[in-house]
């Protein structure tokens, strides 16, 4: 009995749809037309990326590590000796970066000249048309600013939106990707990122590297000192208390004194020898970062895919004028009832 009902139901429901069929074409239609008209009309975006490893941090803790562990031997707290000066996704989302990446002169397919990004947006391009803009003068005040300011901020705004930087959690590994409307001009603008990074991270390496062989330098100076008068107080002991009339006395300074020339003179070799690696370690260029992957001009369009908005529109479409369809007829019998 109950299989039956179903099968009325089914069948009453087909029978209803398909007396609605002309409703139901037309609304797939319409919303599916609009579909294909945004996917062709939608600024096409192409998707690059450059794939990271941060080595430099071990680099440029190393130096620090040995600043630090010289520092502690003479009583001096420098922090933590895990302390990391830099943190990759900070450098790629810093205004800093984004301002040099907005500014640098870009070659493009649009532009025959290297332009930067807020001409190649046209962002400063006040010849067009727009309601907004007629609105926002009748606002604006008679004071003129440089509006370069303006167009800055709304390019780093844009390019915040298109720029993004995530890490695994388990590998560590940093990916940087950018959506730009030329495939070429993406590659160029995440591989410039990168070398931006590597170039700043180079430079806090060489300035603890600076900092560590100064250190050295001023701690050596200071122990080639305190060695140089341990040496002349046993010189002036010896001419005072010939070896041949020591008493217990004498041989009890005497020997503190030898003992005070032997410390001094291992803490000048250790220095020394720390000395001569902080300036190689100044001087080498050290890999701050491990780019895996460069970035390359993609072959296709990542946004808009085309084929999925069009059929999801239109599997939607279909979806949606069923249940107007279901609802116009609910509210049919309601109102039979009454």
């Amino acid at each position: 009995m109950n299989e039956n009902v179903n099968e009325l139901e089914l069948i009453e429901i087909f029978q209803l749809l398909w007396s609605k069929k002309r409703f139901i074409s037309i609304f797939t239609g319409i919303i599916t037309i609009i579909a294909i008209i945004y996917s062709l009309l939608a600024t096409p975006l192409y998707k690059s990326h450059i794939t990271i490893y941060p080595i430099g941090e071990d680099a440029g803790n190393s130096s620090m590590g040995q600043l630090q562990g010289l520092a502690s031997t003479f009583g001096i707290n420098m922090g933590s000796a895990n302390f990391t000066p830099f943190y990759i996704p900070d450098i790629v989302n810093s205004r800093r970066l984004k301002k040099q990446i907005i500014n640098n002169m870009w070659e493009t397919e649009v532009f025959d000249n290297p332009v930067n990004l807020i001409t190649y947006w046209e962002i400063d391009d006040t010849t067009g048309f727009s309601i907004i803009k007629i609105i926002t003068g009748l606002f604006k005040s008679n004071e003129q600013s440089d509006p370069y300011y303006k167009y800055q901020e709304k390019a780093i705004k844009q390019l915040s939106e298109q720029l993004s930087v995530s890490i695994d959690d388990e590998s560590g590994l940093i990916t940087i990707s950018l959506f730009m409307q030329e495939p070429q001009l993406s590659a160029d603008i995440v591989n410039f990122v990168a070398e931006k990074v590597k170039l700043y991270i180079s430079n806090i390496v060489l300035i603890q590297s600076s900092e560590n062989r100064q250190f050295i330098e001023n701690r050596m100076a200071v122990a080639k000192d305190e060695l140089s008068n341990s040496e002349v107080k046993l010189t002036d002991f010896r001419k005072e208390h010939p070896l041949a009339l020591d008493t217990p006395d004498l041989q009890l300074q005497r020997g503190r004194l030898m003992r005070d020339i032997e410390v001094n003179q291992e803490v000048f070799i250790t220095l020394r020898q720390q000395y001569e690696l902080a300036k190689i370690n100044e001087l080498k260029e050290t890999p701050v970062i491990n780019v895996l992957d460069k970035g390359e001009p993609p072959s296709l369009r990542t946004t808009p895919k085309r084929k999925v908005i069009v059929i999801s529109m239109f599997m939607l479409s279909i979806l949606f004028s069923f249940v107007i369809i279901s609802f116009k007829e609910y509210l049919q019998n309601v109102k039979n009832r009454k």
